[in-house]
């Protein structure tokens, strides 16, 4: 039944999305006193149309369903016949063409601006699409998290997980980077050690690929800062090893956030995470001098923040905490070293790195796997000027336990509406300009753009989630459209735009032939990006 509704919800949103754009055009036109000769929804071939008596305009549903269009009268001739007639394209003034061109995006970018004034009116989740966003939303109390792989209900594979185990390791492997439970191999016998209120419990089963041990929480990747050394009086009262979870009741996830805590009180509350894993295992008083700042900062060693089980660096012994001096006999002293040293290859099958460990040189020799990968996360060390503390960021697996609608009152919302068009609007277009310099210099697609079956993928889950959550979904897609759209790129409405301003500028018209080649240039490179992210999508599924 859910799949079902989703194949509705998802034609249902697409050909809104795609109606209210090419209505933007038609109405405009019409208007504008342009003949319309067909309106469709879809891309030719077509399969169907539609004529009404006494109209000027065929309406007509096609067979690519990534799209639409108005056929407007005139539009792309340059005869002399078509160019005096008043209810052509091409007889119009520049304004009244231009007018025509960017309405579909107006219409979408009202559709996008009452969509979210009403989720945010009723009460719906924030737009997380920045890190910020969702560290913000941590400390405002929107997002709540708990640290670790949460089990929010037990599997098909019953073996006696219940909601709120909290699993510490895998077949011994303690849970450091969270994707120990993603790697078991089919009918392999797994010992789960998990943590149950204030006792802990072992779970043992054999593994069943299509029957889950237990549905998790949404996982989340925290960055946290790891104290690697403390000043030889450790008047702060940390350890090595130590995370720091939140200062003042704050969550810290960068350096930044930690100059900001500890300038702001004479006697900050450092609340830790130990070695032990124990969350929130004990709160120090901080004192510091005024004189302390994290403003002034120098980089260090890099170090390992963290080694993946199985790899070939866990193998060759290498350890989270070590200082990395040297790769193929490349000293690191930043992060753009490391191009050079992986491009050094002083064994052609091996990488060497040489570390510092307990203060002892240690020279490792580890098999390359793909790509060039040992299988380490690598990150540079902090050192806070006159803290007498030293510093590395780790990413720690978190679970999202839940995140809470927000709302505000109609004027409000109004505004936030709009605040959160513009912030959104800019991210969408930095996105497309790299999703072409992606394809176009890598030939891949980047990790998170979605075509019309991802798009489909997406939708499924929202109508899990509810009305609210496809509403924004909606909201974004519309959003979306309309800012691709107006991008100044042959093919798409901005480019067409572009095409019209330039003669009105410069005030003599534009090559006719020119003119064409750079539509249909646009066109079939659209249509290259539509099947390449299509592609991508339907690889996806059969790699998941």
């Amino acid at each position: 039944m859910i799949w079902l509704l989703s194949v509705i919800a998802f034609v249902v949103i697409f050909s809104l999305l795609i109606l209210i754009h090419e209505l933007g055009h038609f109405t405009v036109a019409r208007r504008c006193g342009i003949k319309v000769t067909e309106f469709g929804l879809g891309l030719p071939p077509r399969l169907w149309g539609f004529k009404p008596k006494k109209s000027e305009t065929l309406y007509s549903i096609n067979a690519i369903p990534f799209g639409g269009f108005v056929r407007l009268y005139g539009e792309d001739s340059h005869s002399a016949k078509v160019l005096k007639d008043k209810k052509s394209f091409a007889a119009q003034k520049p304004w009244k063409k231009m007018a025509v061109v960017v309405a579909g995006v107006l219409m979408n970018f009202l559709l996008a601006f009452v969509l979210l004034t009403i989720g945010l009116t009723w009460g719906m989740q924030p737009l997380f699409v920045t890190p910020d966003d969702v560290y913000n939303g941590i400390n405002n109390g929107v997002v709540q998290l708990e640290q670790g792989i949460i089990v929010k209900e037990n599997g098909a594979n019953d073996i006696g997980f219940m909601p709120g185990d909290r699993i510490l390791s895998v077949n011994g492997v303690k849970i450091t980077l969270g994707d120990e439970v993603e790697n078991l191999k089919d009918r392999e016998k797994v010992t789960f050690h998990v943590k149950r209120g204030n006792t802990a419990v072992d779970l043992t089963g054999i593994n069943d690929s299509k029957k889950p041990f237990f549905t998790a929480y949404d996982p989340m990747g925290i960055p946290k800062l790891v104290v690697k050394r403390v000043d030889p009086q450790n008047r702060f009262g940390l350890q090595t090893g130590d995370i720091i979870d939140r200062i003042n009741g704050r969550m810290i996830f960068t350096p930044e956030d930690l100059q900001r805590e500890l300038i702001s009180t004479k006697q900050p509350l450092i609340d830790v995470i130990k070695q032990n894993g124990v969350a929130n295992g004990s709160i120090f008083p901080m004192v510091t001098a005024e004189s302390d700042s994290l403003a002034k900062q120098e980089i260090q060693p890099i170090i390992i923040s963290g080694v993946i089980t199985g790899s070939n660096a866990e193998t060759a012994g290498i350890l989270e905490g070590d200082e990395v001096l040297s790769i193929n006999g490349v000293k690191l002293t930043g992060a753009g070293d490391f191009q050079k040293a992986l491009k050094t290859e002083q064994i052609k099958d091996k990488m060497v790195y040489v570390v510092r460990r307990a203060g002892s040189e240690i020279e490792f020799y580890v098999r390359k796997g793909e790509g060039g990968r040992i299988g380490v996360l690598l990150s540079e060390t902090i050192v806070p000027d006159q803290s007498g503390l030293v510093f590395y960021t780790k990413t720690l697996p978190y679970s999202i336990m839940k995140i809470s609608d927000v709302s505000y009152p109609v004027w409000q919302a109004l505004g936030q509406a709009i605040l959160e068009m513009g912030r959104l609007s800019v991210l969408t277009a930095e996105m497309f300009v790299n999703v072409l310099g992606s394809i176009f210099t890598r030939l891949s697609v980047p990790e998170g753009v979605a075509g019309p079956v991802g798009i489909a993928q997406m939708t499924f889950v929202f109508v899990q989630e509810g009305f609210m959550s496809l509403l924004r979904f909606t909201a974004l897609l519309s959003l979306s459209l309309g800012i691709i759209n107006i991008l100044p790129f042959p093919g798409l409405d901005g480019g067409r735009f572009f095409l019209i301003l330039i003669p009105a500028l410069i005030g003599r018209k534009l090559n006719p032939r020119w003119e064409a080649l750079i539509h249909v240039f646009g066109f079939l490179v659209l249509m290259l990006l539509i099947f390449l992210v299509t592609f991508n999508d339907i690889v996806r599924l059969f790699v998941k």
